[in-house]
């Protein structure tokens, strides 16, 4: 089998910016976040917004494996994913079947960009807490720090961020990967009002978009971001850092 990279998001982190840099390599087969149907769909964990299922994606834990797995057979395999998603039925036997990495953002910014989009956000989905599970399985059963990326850091010096990443995961560094032209892909069509800004985008760019308020003018945010920053702040230390910037 080939390698399967999976990359553990919070939502809202530049993740399918950096999943679009991935389909413009060409070497990896990538999946646009297979766990969601199992989330939404047979767990049934909360009703999902602006989601719209495409016909014949497995829905269960098992199958969506399955699914990457078989993939995986043909062709090294990139996949990004919420991790939330399996972060409840995530164990050592799941990990150890991929080359775990991990992207995180500041929680002020992820979670004002979630609740534009979706007020009834939930702390579950916000995510943080979740993905450092993940983290600490993924490091806990290799003994080594798993390659953390920071959102910030591929705005800053995205070359040497992704020149890191690939060195951590064991596949070159393509440096024509870092632009492409503006295409809505079609693996984002089942979550397609949370990916039109990657639809539009050519690199890692700031986004240069006024939300309007922040996390101390909405209380709820204001207790999630408190609630978040712990686990952010682990994960931040054992980034990979940018060789310009902090």
């Amino acid at each position: 089998m080939n390698k399967i990279v999976p990359l553990w998001s919070v939502p809202r982190s530049i993740s399918t910016g950096f999943e679009r840099m991935m389909f413009e390599r060409g070497d990896f087969k990538v999946i646009h976040e297979p766990f969601g149907y199992y989330f939404y769909l047979e767990s049934k964990a909360k009703e999902p917004v602006g989601m719209q299922p495409q016909e014949g994606h497995p829905q269960s834990f098992e199958g969506t494996v399955e699914m990457i797995e078989k993939a995986a057979a043909d062709k090294p395999v990139f996949f990004k994913d919420m991790s939330y998603y399996v972060s409840d039925v995530a164990d050592v036997d799941f990990m150890k079947k991929f080359t775990n990495t991990f992207i995180i953002r500041d929680p002020a910014l992820t979670l004002v960009s979630y609740h534009k989009l979706d007020p009834g956000v939930t702390l579950r989905e916000i995510g943080f807490e979740s993905q450092f599970k993940l983290f600490e399985l993924a490091q806990e059963m290799t003994g080594e720090v798993p390659a953390v990326v920071d959102a910030e850091d591929l705005l800053i010096d995205a070359p040497s961020v992704v020149k890191q990443y690939c060195e951590k995961v064991g596949i070159p560094f393509l440096p024509e990967s870092l632009t492409w032209e503006p295409e809505f892909k079609q693996e984002w069509k089942d979550w397609e009002m949370w990916h039109l800004d990657a639809g539009d985008s050519t690199g890692f760019v700031r986004d240069m978009e006024d939300f309007g308020y922040t996390v101390d003018d909405v209380p709820e945010l204001k207790e999630m971001y408190a609630q978040c920053m712990p686990y952010y702040e682990k994960m931040y230390e054992v980034r990979l850092r940018p060789k310009t910037g902090p």
